[in-house]
């Protein structure tokens, strides 16, 4: 699997036709360091699919951040990774640590 970190990863050159596809399902380049950012969720199936024709690789997904520490996790990690339904997108989620340590979210 694939994972990806949904603040700046790099993907391989494009045809001009997929580039402007990505950047309209969602993502944003950065030129100066070469790597997108999604900037817009309301695709983000699509956008999975999208980049994991670009990568070759079925198995695509993005780290999760953790709602409560901040650290970001692989969702292959979590003991609930098979009854989610959001696994592998890139959206807040409590990581391992913190669920087993019982800690609550900051007010």
């Amino acid at each position: 699997m694939v994972v990806l970190n949904k603040k700046a990863f790099k993907l391989p050159r494009t045809e001009k036709d997929k580039f402007v596809l990505l950047l309209r399902l969602g993502l944003e380049y950065d030129r100066a360091s070469g790597t997108f950012c999604i900037k817009n969720y309301n695709n983000i199936e699509k956008l999975m699919d999208t980049i994991a024709e670009i990568l070759k690789d079925k198995n695509v997904g993005f780290a999760q951040s953790c709602l409560i520490c901040g650290k970001d996790f692989p969702c292959i990690e979590c003991k609930y990774y098979e009854m989610c339904d959001t696994r592998n997108l890139p959206f807040k989620c409590v990581c391992g640590r913190c669920l087993e340590e019982g800690r609550v979210l900051p007010e």
